[in-house]
């Protein structure tokens, strides 16, 4: 896998046609960093991977290890990019957790902003199927 973007609760890799952004709960990192983080990840895949001009068919959001919930500011970054996958025509996979809010807040995104392009999965099985849709894997 090619390393695309790494910060330090998120890495975004890729391999073939697919991109993987997987993103880690760091409680210790301050309001800056975090910020720094967000707009590095948000760069990396709007320009690289969810623009149409991509050569990147799918993307794998993977927050298993993320935090359970996510606030106001980060649905409104989250919005753009699940719009921008829509606007593309790029498949995505959404990797939650078990926690109920994670998997609410996930799926209100997918059905809101990416109807026809995003589904949360939750296995291995489930991602490799929804991805096989688009001939993406």
């Amino acid at each position: 896998m090619d390393v695309l973007a790494r910060g330090t609760n998120f890495e975004i890799s890729a391999a073939g046609r697919v991109a993987r952004c997987s993103v880690v709960n760091s409680p210790e990192i301050d309001g800056d960093e975090g910020a720094r983080c967000a707009r590095l990840m948000e760069d990396t895949l709007t320009n690289q991977v969810l623009s149409r001009r991509s050569s990147y068919t799918a993307l794998v959001f993977d927050v298993r290890r993320g935090p359970e919930v996510f606030g106001p500011k980060t649905r409104g970054a989250l919005e753009e990019l699940f719009r921008a996958a829509e606007l593309a025509g790029k498949r995505l996979a959404v990797r939650v957790g078990s926690g109920a809010i994670q998997r609410l807040q996930f799926s209100s995104l997918c059905r809101e902003c990416a109807p026809t392009q995003a589904k949360v999965v939750f296995s291995d099985h489930d991602e490799a199927a929804w991805l096989e849709l688009t001939g993406a894997r």
